[in-house]
C-alpha cells in the first residue's frame, strides 16, 4: 500500500514541483512510468524520490517516508549497476532516466541545516563525510557516457522532450547579459588574471565562467528554455580540472561557485531546489575565508538578501548575527 501511495503521489502530485515545463511534466508522468513498469530500477528511483518529497510535505511521518525512500533508493542501486554495465539499445532510455533522476535524489537528500556535500568536503565534516549523498559527480558523468555511447537514440526516442529546448542552438552564439550581471561577471576574472595560480587552472576558470554567462544568458533572454533547464546545464560543461580545483578548494574556483548559486537561486520554485543556494553559498563563503568581500558581496546579497553583519567560518558558515 505505501508504493501504490508513493507512485499514486509522483503521478498526480510531484511531478508538477519536479520539472518546470510542461513536456517533461507529461514526460516523467507516464512516458517514464511506462519504461518504469519494465525497468524496475526506475520504479524503484521513482518511488524512492516520491518518498523523499513526501517526507518533507509531511513531517508527523517523515520517518517513515525517509525509511521507505532509503529502501528503494538501494535496491535501485543494486539492480542498476547491471543494467548500466551492459547498456543496450533496449534499455538505454530507462538508464538515462534514472540518471537523471538519481542526480536530482543527491540535490533533494541534501539537508539544508547542513553544509553543503555537492562539490567537496566540508572542513567541518570531513569524519561523516562517507554517510553524506552520494556525490552528483560520479552520477552525472554516468549520464554523459549514456549519452556519449547513444546520443542520437536518446536524443530522437522518449525522452526526446528533454532535449527538444536545446535542438538548434548556436553553441558559437554571443551570450549577452543584463547590465548588472554583465558587469559582476565580466569582473570576476580580475580575482585570478594577477594570481599565482598556473596557467592551466587561470584557462579553466576563464572557460568555466563562460559557461556560467550562458546559464545567465539563457535565464534572461531564452523562455524556450525552462530555468531549471538552465541551471542545471552549468553541469555538462564543467571540466575534470575545475572539478580537482573545486575538490582542493581553490579560492577563485569556490567564487565562480558562488556566483553560480545567484542563478540557482533562480530555480528553487522546485520542491528538491529550495533552500540549495543559499546552503551551498553559506557553505563556499565558510570555507574561502575572509578577503575575497570584493566579489562575493553581489553574490550574497542576491542569494540571502541585503543586509550587514553576516559571518561565515568553517565550523558554522551560515551564522546570521
Amino acid at each position: 500500500m505505501t508504493d501504490l501511495e508513493l507512485l499514486h503521489f509522483w503521478t498526480t502530485k510531484s511531478i508538477a514541483s519536479f520539472v518546470d515545463f510542461e513536456s517533461c511534466v507529461a514526460l516523467f508522468q507516464t512516458t517514464v512510468v511506462e519504461l518504469a513498469l519494465t525497468h524496475p530500477f526506475l520504479m524503484h528511483e521513482i518511488l524512492s524520490l516520491s518518498a523523499l518529497h513526501l517526507s518533507e510535505l509531511k513531517p508527523a511521518r517523515s520517518g517513515h517516508y525517509r525509511h521507505a525512500s532509503d529502501t528503494h533508493l538501494a535496491t535501485g542501486l543494486s539492480l542498476f549497476q547491471p543494467e548500466i554495465a551492459n547498456l543496450s539499445t533496449e534499455n538505454c532510455h530507462a538508464c538515462y532516466a534514472y540518471a537523471v533522476m538519481i542526480f536530482t535524489h543527491t540535490w533533494a537528500s541534501q539537508e539544508n541545516d547542513k553544509p553543503s556535500t555537492l562539490f567537496f568536503a566540508p572542513s567541518s565534516m570531513r569524519q561523516d563525510i562517507d554517510r553524506g549523498p552520494v556525490q552528483w559527480i560520479k552520477l552525472h558523468r554516468g549520464s554523459s557516457e549514456i549519452m556519449e555511447n547513444l546520443s542520437h537514440l536518446i536524443t530522437e526516442g522518449p525522452l526526446e522532450p528533454l532535449f527538444r529546448p536545446w535542438k538548434g542552438l548556436d553553441p558559437n552564439r554571443p551570450d549577452p547579459l543584463p547590465p548588472i550581471e554583465e558587469v559582476q561577471l565580466s569582473q570576476l576574472p580580475n580575482s585570478w588574471s594577477s594570481s599565482s595560480l598556473a596557467h592551466e587552472d587561470k584557462e579553466t576558470l576563464d572557460s568555466v565562467l563562460k559557461s556560467l554567462r550562458r546559464v545567465f544568458n539563457i535565464l534572461a533572454y531564452n523562455p524556450n528554455i525552462s530555468k531549471l533547464s538552465a541551471v542545471m546545464s552549468w553541469f555538462s560543461m564543467l571540466t575534470e580540472n575545475y572539478i580537482k580545483m573545486l575538490k582542493d578548494k581553490i579560492p577563485e574556483a569556490l567564487l565562480v561557485v558562488i556566483f553560480y548559486c545567484v542563478a540557482l537561486k533562480r530555480a528553487e520554485h522546485l520542491w528538491w531546489v529550495k533552500g540549495k543556494g543559499e546552503n551551498l553559498i553559506r557553505t563556499c563563503m565558510g570555507e574561502l575565508g575572509e578577503g575575497w568581500a570584493e566579489w562575493t558581496r553581489w553574490p550574497v546579497e542576491q542569494v540571502l538578501g541585503p543586509g550587514e553583519g553576516r559571518t561565515f567560518s568553517k565550523e558554522a558558515s551560515w551564522d546570521l548575527k
